[in-house]
């Protein structure tokens, strides 16, 4: 097949979800055989430099259009009384609506890809086969964060940005052959709104390492390992909730118990809960597995969020067991007690934790099962091949409805 795939951030480097999920595919359908041109936002030339060196293997054609941080705050408050949601004013452009219908026209694509529903308004009304990764329901994300947050401001902010998602992200779905979401708790938000029977569930996968490497490693006694993106607003609630609502009730019984925060960007909130010997923030480290594999414990204390975790899947990946909120394990679905414990509330998840750190059988019990899990069902090529898929069936369905509405041609005598 011959696609466009069309984003907002640039996939590389690829140090976010959403740009990691992209890389990835790029690079699996790329390998597969099918010709596929790139088409998104970059703040500045260096970034634009960046994409195309480390991109250029994986892309036949790679174009962006360069569209400040400026810019994009202008335009999102300029059209505040507008319908549209914010994510979407925010990546408004001109320039990329005229490159994505240039492309078009003279492409000859089979499909084109849309990755977030930022990126909807440039295809939805494209003339060939469509598909859009919605990742998360978008609105379930915004209510949680609303119905969290301590700030007055932010409060008011997620409100507006809900109230605007939620009829535009089911209106959006129907111009698709396929949509695509990580787990059925976003589904069934979305339908609140409407029906979306071209939703399948087709969440992304995480790099696996070797299990010599993970069996290899030694444990340090009565770490505990929360990882992610630090400067995102659910990351920052959940490590603040844990470190000053659980860690204390953990302490308490299993002195030796440690910590370990880990990932880029830690805002100042997270900086802030560094303890010597107690709590440790790293900042951004090369390799996540290298503390994972270390660990005893994995938490993702997660009170707002919606779609897939990678900070789950990652410490399954290293056969940690994993102590989570019901919201954390949405997107994945792995089953309690056997693959994953799940708590809601500071005394459960604490009594969870320090049970997994006075009892090495149930450890390794819950470490293997969630290994095998991810090994299952969570790879990049697994859910990729269910991707391919749902692109071939969406050019036959826009073949057959062309086809279905042509103009009969009338018989010669």
């Amino acid at each position: 097949m011959k696609l466009l795939v069309v984003c907002a951030r640039p996939p590389w480097p690829p140090t976010m979800a959403d740009a990691m999920t992209v890389e990835r595919m790029l690079r699996f359908l790329s390998a597969r055989g099918h010709a596929v041109d790139l088409l998104c936002f970059t703040e500045h030339e260096a970034a634009t430099r960046a994409l195309r060196a480390g991109l250029a293997g994986a892309c036949r054609e790679i174009e962006s259009v360069e569209l400040p941080r400026w810019r994009s705050y202008a335009s999102t408050a300029l059209t505040l009384p507008l319908a549209l949601p914010m994510q979407v004013q925010y990546y408004r452009s001109r320039e990329m609506r005229r490159a994505v219908e240039r492309r078009v026209a003279r492409g000859g694509y089979d499909a084109v890809y849309t990755h977030l529903i930022r990126m909807a308004e440039y295809t939805r009304r494209l003339p060939v086969a469509k598909l859009l990764g919605v990742q998360i329901s978008q609105a379930l994300n915004l209510g949680r964060m609303h119905a969290h947050s301590a700030s007055p401001l932010r409060r008011l902010f997620y409100r507006i940005e809900a109230a605007k998602v939620r009829p535009y992200e089911a209106a959006v779905c129907a111009d698709y052959e396929r949509v695509l979401l990580c787990g059925a708790a976003d589904i069934r938000a979305i339908e609140r709104s409407a029906p979306i029977p071209n939703a399948r569930i087709c969440p992304h996968g995480q790099d696996i390492p070797p299990l010599e490497r993970v069996r290899a490693a030694q444990r340090v006694p009565g770490s505990i390992v929360l990882s992610g993106v630090m400067s995102t607003y659910t990351n920052v609630d959940a490590a603040c909730w844990f470190a000053r609502e659980v860690f204390p009730l953990v302490e308490r019984r299993v002195p030796e118990a440690k910590f370990w925060i880990v990932g880029r960007n830690p805002q100042r909130a997270v900086r802030a809960l560094q303890r010597e010997s107690k709590v440790t923030v790293t900042g951004e480290v090369p390799d996540v597995h290298e503390w994972l594999c270390r660990a005893q414990v994995a938490v993702a204390p997660l009170r707002i969020g919606a779609g897939m975790q990678n900070k789950i899947v990652q410490a399954m990946a290293c056969e940690l067991p994993v102590v989570a909120t019901s919201v954390a394990n949405e997107g994945i679905g792995a089953k309690p007690p056997a693959q994953i414990l799940l708590c809601d509330d500071p005394r459960a998840m604490a009594d969870a934790v320090v049970g997994l750190l006075r009892d090495a059988q149930a450890r390794r019990a819950i470490g293997a099962a969630a290994r095998e899990l991810v090994e299952a069902h969570w790879s990049w090529d697994a859910n990729f091949e269910r991707l391919e898929g749902w692109l071939e069936e969406a050019v036959a369905m826009r073949g057959a409805r062309q086809s279905a509405s042509a103009p009969a041609v009338p018989a010669t005598r």
